[in-house]
């Protein structure tokens, strides 16, 4: 419900810059299909910084990609996201660093 209201507020507030935490989390399937186009549909107007475990989503819906893991942001090379192999590499590059290669 949280979230719901979250969208909604931003849908009527309509400000420049988003901010989401885990944007569609506990929404159920239909609700959360509905919101990812409306991301979609809006970020040509608007900055949208949201933070997600879901790389799919990320994936999706990013321009730019930042990853944190262990205290170490990292930004990802945008030219990269169509790649198919990208995914990949990102699962690759959390695994090394996990395991302290």
């Amino acid at each position: 419900m949280k979230n719901k209201i979250q969208m909604l507020l931003f849908l009527i507030a309509k400000p420049m810059v988003i901010l989401l935490d885990e944007p569609l989390t506990s929404l159920d399937v239909v609700v959360a299909l509905e919101m990812k186009k409306l991301l979609k549909s809006i970020r040509e107007d608007h900055i949208i910084i949201f933070s997600t475990h879901i790389l799919q989503l990320a994936t999706d819906l990013c321009d730019e990609i930042a990853i944190l893991h262990d205290g170490k942001m990292s930004m990802l090379d945008h030219d990269r996201l169509g790649d198919e192999t990208f995914e990949e590499e990102i699962i690759r590059l959390l695994k090394e660093e996990s395991h302290g290669a």
